[in-house]
């Protein structure tokens, strides 16, 4: 590049490299905006694809041996020992008024520890870990069944059309339903 460079005149050389730079300048790449997303651990009962936020899962175990409890409910499996913790452990589906569809070595123990509350899901399957975008979660529970209603906080569009529920643990241990656990 060919620049003249007159000694009394810094300001004209400035000007000049400044327009060599502006016409051989790229422009910035498109800015993306990315949708926030949100870890979750995917499960299936009744059914249903449910979803829940991976920081309100305490952890994921298997089936394990529970004592019954007397005067409970039929959805109440009864207690179990997780590392010196008693764990109360609830077939979520009959709890929904269904029953488990997978065999017992699918089924997995959704374990939420929650406001005071530590309590086991038995679930269908676990599907896995994904990553759902914000943008996809949608608040209006019109199409979701009745029952299910007051414990899901929305649903993620599935890429098949479906829905993906999204659980509410605080709304499912808050539940009088849910904390009413005596036979009547």
């Amino acid at each position: 590049m060919d620049l003249p460079m007159p000694a009394d005149n810094v300001l004209q050389v400035m000007n000049k490299l400044h327009q060599c730079f502006v016409t051989g300048a790229r422009p910035l790449p498109a800015q993306v905006d990315y949708a926030p997303r949100i870890p979750v651990i995917c499960f299936s009962v009744l059914g249903h694809d449910w979803v829940v936020p991976l920081d309100e899962v305490a952890e994921l175990i298997e089936i394990q041996d529970c004592t019954p409890l007397p005067g409970v409910k039929p959805w109440v499996v009864g207690v179990s020992n997780l590392r010196g913790k008693l764990l109360p452990v609830v077939d979520f589906a009959q709890f929904l008024g269904g029953q488990l569809a997978a065999v017992q070595r699918l089924q997995r123990i959704v374990v939420l520890d929650r406001q005071d509350t530590f309590v086991g899901l038995v679930v269908d399957t676990i599907k896995g870990m994904r990553q759902l975008s914000r943008d996809d979660f949608e608040t209006d529970k019109g199409e979701v069944p009745l029952a299910l209603r007051p414990f899901i906080e929305g649903f993620y569009r599935a890429d098949d059309g479906g829905r993906v529920l999204q659980l509410g643990p605080d709304a499912l241990v808050e539940s009088h339903v849910f904390q009413d656990v005596a036979l009547a």
